[in-house]
């Protein structure tokens, strides 16, 4: 903007900074207006066209209220270099440092565990057994940290973890007895599936803990009671529930995208996935299906929408704008 300014409108260097300040600033006046006259008249002056001295006047206005200098550009490309190098030589452990450290950038963790998944790195669910306070590296893949439980702090995060080191849980009422974690907690667990590998059936059994939770009595002020087996048999949780219960309390799900439950009805439809969408002929017109993921309407795009869907092979950029619609 600066070599601009004094390349093409004769503009010292004062007054090319003063010009870029302008630029960046909401609140500008009649300096703007002045400083347009002071451009305009300098271009004409070095035999640039009027109207040719507008459109750059007006595409740096426009170039200005977005813009940052070289500076941090190159740290940011710096970044950007050693954040490529670690995501292609050590993915694992770079995946699993990015959801320790939410919230960040554009991307939910959900996101970041479909990408990871998308390039053959297993997410393991939260565990009451194994999993830490943090996600953590476990051979080959990335396991989600008991963290990440909806309403799990960090004293009954260390609560348990205090309690394991001496021997691992044996059923719910040993783990309920041992911790003497608030109901809503252990419920919040069950339904993440950090409770499944107690069972043969893991989603299944959920129900069935969730009905077991109310008839246990381990608070330390009542006794410590275990009500005999009422035989109620409950039907399992279905697929859609888990996950759906599982995106409640977690955020996210580690197994298949949600998006992947309706794909037979949407390829039914003709509504296309990211995966066929890039197959398609410039300016061809489609429909596209996905979670919306991304969402932004930044002031200066005149009213443009810039939104990013998600679906299990991967991401669909939308400009939208309801003058146009």
């Amino acid at each position: 903007m600066l070599k601009v300014a004094r390349d093409l409108a004769g503009f010292t260097a004062g007054q090319g900074e003063i010009l870029r300040r302008v630029f960046g600033s909401k609140h500008t006046g009649d300096l703007l207006e002045r400083l347009r006259e002071e451009f305009i008249t300098g271009a004409v002056r070095q035999g640039v066209l009027t109207e040719v001295a507008e459109d750059v006047f007006n595409r740096l206005r426009a170039f200005g209220s977005y813009s940052f200098p070289k500076s941090h550009a190159a740290a940011f490309a710096v970044v950007v270099y050693q954040s490529a190098w670690l995501r292609r030589y050590h993915s694992v452990a770079f995946l699993t440092a990015i959801l320790n450290n939410q919230p960040m950038g554009f991307w939910s963790p959900a996101v970041i565990v479909n990408d990871a998944k998308r390039h053959g790195i297993p997410v393991l669910p939260v565990n009451i057994h194994c999993s830490q306070t943090r996600c953590s590296v476990e051979g080959s893949a990335i396991r989600l940290g008991l963290e990440y439980v909806n309403g799990l702090g960090e004293a009954s995060i260390e609560r348990i973890e205090d309690v394991r080191s001496e021997i691992s849980f044996a059923d719910l009422h040993d783990f309920c007895h041992r911790t003497r974690l608030p109901r809503r907690l252990v419920q919040n667990l069950i339904l993440a599936g950090a409770m499944d590998g107690w069972n043969a059936d893991p989603k299944g059994s959920r129900r069935k803990l969730l009905w077991q939770l109310t008839r246990l009595r381990y608070k330390a002020e009542e006794l410590d009671l275990i009500l005999p087996d009422d035989g109620v048999v409950l039907p399992p949780m279905s697929h859609v529930e888990s996950l759906s219960y599982e995106h409640t309390v977690v955020g996210m799900t580690v197994g298949e995208h949600p998006m992947e439950l309706y794909r037979e009805w949407l390829d039914e439809h003709g509504i296309l996935d990211s995966a066929a969408l890039a197959n398609c002929e410039q300016g061809q017109i489609v429909r596209v299906g996905g979670m919306n993921v991304m969402h932004q309407a930044p002031p200066t795009a005149k009213g443009h929408h810039f939104i990013t869907l998600e679906d299990e092979a991967g991401m669909m950029n939308i400009i939208w704008n309801r003058a146009l619609c």
